[in-house]
């Protein structure tokens, strides 16, 4: 038995060549499809300390959400479609809702390898932050539960300057950015209405990336902005984010750290200051705050598993929300991930008078 299957083996090698594939000859799509769809179900214990406690008058409340996530880009020659779409279907507390929103919707022309223009929705993603993100003037903020969820762009024109070099400066890159909001265009984008001119240089100088950025509006301040990331080790990386606004008394930076251990435990640390206290309604609205995540990739050799902590502590009044998480990806291109999330503190603290106490939290993904 052992020498028919040399044989066999022998046999397929000499023959190969009438069966060899021309991988030339594969074509090409010229689009690409991707995204998810969510489950998700929230228990969430309510904090009768909280002065909103009086809106709900009861123990918990419960939601119940689906959504889902379509991603396609076409592409001809130097023409380029993006596009992103979201569907939101939500119970929360008893009170249904629903939403049909396009994240991202942009053309795409480039007119050689140095140069392109896009023109439509985009989310341009501007920081190094993990939780937060200073200088990201034409992006809205990020949900510190969820930092690396989809966010919706603005509709704007960008365009791309881009060269690699050979010395110290290996990449150079210059975006231009025209955005106008008004109560027709971009109305949620800021409150008063603005021309606006972005411009962000980007250099890889000695392997470290830097932007410099600045803002210009037609009305109000402008603003100024810079970040860096720099790898100091093939395991740890340091970054950090500076924002002024020009004319006032008001700025904001950030400094953290990236470090892996040879274990696969990923430990991501950062520190938030800005000057002046921001609404309530806003992600991070007081003064510093100090953020962590950590990531431990497999623990007890469970394949396809994490555990995951975050910490969010409010510098200033001592409060902080702390959550406790596990991911578990199945073959299918399923993956099921499960917190858990308490907000701590004195009452009249930020996370101390949060309506919601507590929340048991599980998401049901599937991608494709």
């Amino acid at each position: 038995m052992k020498a028919l299957h040399v044989s066999l083996l022998i046999t397929s090698l000499v023959y190969a060549g009438d069966y060899d594939f021309d991988l030339s000859a594969i074509e090409v799509k010229p689009y690409t499809l991707s995204g998810y769809l969510k489950g998700e179900n929230k228990l969430q214990s309510l904090n009768d300390d909280s002065p909103l406690f009086h809106t709900k008058n009861k123990d918990s409340m419960k939601t119940y959400a689906s959504e889902g996530n379509l991603k396609f880009a076409y592409f001809e020659d130097a023409w380029k479609i993006d596009s992103e779409m979201m569907v939101n279907y939500n119970d929360i507390d008893g009170i249904y809702s629903d939403k049909y929103t396009v994240s991202q919707l942009f053309v795409q022309y480039k007119f050689d390898p140095n140069n392109l223009i896009e023109v439509g929705k985009k989310a341009p993603k501007w920081g190094k932050g993990y939780f937060v993100n200073p200088i990201a003037f034409f992006d809205r903020k990020k949900d510190p539960n969820d930092p690396e969820a989809s966010r919706e762009g603005f509709v704007m024109a960008n365009y791309r300057y881009n060269k690699s070099y050979n010395g110290d400066i290996k990449n150079f890159s210059l975006d231009v950015i025209v955005m106008q909001n008004d109560n027709h265009l971009n109305h949620d984008y800021a409150s008063e209405e603005a021309n606006n001119v972005g411009l962000k240089a980007y250099f890889l100088y000695l392997d470290t990336d830097i932007d410099i950025i600045y803002q210009y509006k037609d009305t109000g301040h402008d603003k100024i902005g810079f970040d860096f990331a720099k790898n100091l080790l093939t395991n740890l990386e340091i970054h950090g984010e500076f924002a002024n606004t020009l004319g006032m008394d008001d700025y904001a930076y950030l400094v953290g750290l990236k470090y892996l251990t040879e274990f696969e435990l990923t430990i991501t640390s950062e520190y938030f200051y800005q000057k002046n206290i921001q609404s309530k309604t806003e992600p991070f609205y007081d003064h510093q705050y100090l953020m962590h995540k950590l990531s431990q990739k497999e623990p007890l050799d469970i394949l396809y598993s994490s555990l995951y902590y975050k910490n969010i502590y409010n510098l200033a009044d001592h409060s902080m929300q702390n959550a406790l998480g596990a991911t578990y990806s199945f073959k299918n291109n399923m993956l099921l991930d499960i917190s858990y999330t308490i907000n701590e503190g004195r009452k009249t603290s930020e996370y101390g008078s949060k309506l919601v106490q507590n929340t048991l939290w599980s998401k049901l993904y599937w991608y494709f």
